[in-house]
């Protein structure tokens, strides 16, 4: 079951990446874009023959197709496990929620560092990321105002607006789910917004572990997927690499990274919780 349904949440997040990605076609000049359209097209081609789109020129088959997901999801949990259908269907919604609320969160902290010029913040997925990020981020930015090259503070506000969410929403449907009574509201909102920025840490630490690997094996610059490697961990490293330079051509910026990102999120996030 745990392999099935690790399956079906990264379809649900292709899924997702489809329906702001409309142009993706298997000619598109992106690589990420065209293994997305032969990742998804066989299984929303047929949905688009039997439900209309909602609007002219936007596709909302991916929609239909997350849903579908969570149902399946909760007809399996339902029959191997004997949880109820409407607490598994319950369940699964609110594991949609919490992965679309995780991966927006990774999104704002892209828009950011592409706010600050981070390296390959102009390229094609540099470009892609920040128009999603502003389908999102336009009405705060409304207020915040944003230009190229001075931190987006909108970015940040929509972090943690992710966080008071994604807790409000564990405040109402938490006990339809768990059947036990949910906490105080504003505490589940404090603990919300740290999960949010625990789990940036944790991608964080992923992307600056795998860069450094990656560095001794010559990768490709161009390539699409370590652009964005460089994209998120550029603005980490590089203010260390200006106060510690490579000594005897090691690069020991990785390494500090990390150690300073598992300080703060072991010892100063879990203060957070005791305000």
């Amino acid at each position: 079951m745990g392999l099935i349904e690790f399956i079906i949440n990264i379809y649900m997040l292709a899924f997702g990446l489809r329906l702001f990605m409309p142009a993706a076609s298997p000619f598109s000049e992106n690589p990420i874009q065209r293994g997305l359209y032969t990742a998804t097209e066989p299984v929303l081609r047929p949905i688009r023959q039997v439900i209309m789109r909602g609007e002219p020129r936007f596709d909302w088959s991916p929609v239909f197709a997350v849903i579908a997901l969570v149902i399946v999801r909760g007809f399996l949990v339902t029959t191997v496990m004997g949880v109820p259908l409407s607490a598994s269907l319950a369940s699964g919604l609110l594991d949609v929620f919490d992965f679309v609320v995780r991966v927006l969160a990774i999104l704002f902290l892209g828009a950011f560092f592409i706010s600050i010029e981070s390296p390959f913040a102009f390229s094609q997925s540099g470009h892609m990321m920040h128009n999603i990020a502003h389908f999102f981020l336009a009405p705060i930015r409304r207020f915040t105002g944003y230009r190229i090259g001075r931190p987006d503070v909108s970015a940040l506000l929509g972090i943690v607006l992710l966080g008071v969410l994604h807790g409000l929403v564990l405040y109402q449907a938490g006990p339809l789910v768990a059947a036990q009574a949910a906490g105080a509201p504003a505490e589940m909102i404090l603990e919300s917004i740290v999960y949010v920025i625990d789990f940036i840490f944790d991608v964080l630490f992923i992307v600056i572990l795998v860069r450094a690997v990656l560095s001794f094996f010559n990768p490709d610059t161009g390539n699409a997927l370590f652009q964005i490697l460089i994209l998120f961990s550029d603005p980490i490293l590089a203010p260390i690499r200006r106060i510690l330079p490579s000594t005897y051509g090691i690069d020991f910026s990785p390494l500090i990274a990390i150690l300073i990102l598992r300080f703060i999120q072991v010892s100063l996030l879990p203060l957070l919780l005791r305000i």
